[in-house]
């Protein structure tokens, strides 16, 4: 199964066994549909305000997720669910929003190093331990005239460093915090969907 955000709204493809919860407008592929007539389901998906989240349902799942992701430009990125020894959550605010730290992987790196990296460029702090992961999220936004579609790989990392983090001004980051749940449930409601749904599954909803 995969997720996609665009916009705030979801587009799932899932196979033919997948379990139906909720979708208000479910179509079904094949796997052999050009791409153009996805382009199309999904444009006009776009443009009716009305769906909230669109279901694909497909008979080749892997083979519709392709024909999807060549419609775009891919760009991987990766950032971390991080926890501190008191088990706050590390959350950035970044353009008016809430959000976790994470960038752009570069070229020949591994997706757990990049992590590691974003984590420290843009919160300051270190000793940062990997402890799960990847959990990978997608949503699709225009780029310089493109349109891109981000993977993102998520790994939940425990952090043994006490210093005080520090935004990475530069980037746009304005606030980089340690937040308790009761801080974390007020700052997912400004937060994207994703984000907020992948705070929820691997932070709220854990016993820690």
């Amino acid at each position: 199964m995969y997720n996609v955000y665009i916009n705030e709204r979801l587009i799932r493809f899932m196979d033919l066994k997948g379990s139906i919860q909720g979708g208000d407008l479910i179509l079904r592929l094949n796997g052999t549909e050009p791409a153009t007539v996805i382009q199309q389901l999904v444009g006009a998906f776009e443009i009716n305000k009305m769906v909230g989240e669109l279901y694909f349902q497909c008979v080749d799942l892997e083979a519709s997720w392709k024909t999807f992701c060549s419609l775009y430009t891919i760009l991987e990125a990766a950032g971390g669910i991080v926890l501190n020894e008191q088990n706050d959550l590390l959350m950035i605010y970044r353009n008016g929003k809430w959000d976790l730290p994470k960038g752009k992987i570069e070229v020949n790196e591994e997706k757990d190093t990049a992590a590691i990296r974003e984590v420290y460029e843009e919160c300051g702090v270190a000793k940062l331990e990997i402890t799960d992961g990847p959990f990978t999220t997608y949503h699709v936004y225009p780029y310089h005239e493109q349109q891109v579609l981000k993977f993102t790989y998520w790994y939940n990392m425990n952090c043994g460093d006490d210093a005080v983090p520090k935004p990475q001004l530069e980037e746009g980051i304005t606030e980089a915090k340690w937040l308790n749940s009761e801080e974390v449930e007020n700052a997912i409601g400004k937060a994207y969907v994703s984000i907020a749904k992948l705070v929820k599954k691997y932070y709220l909803e854990t016993d820690l």
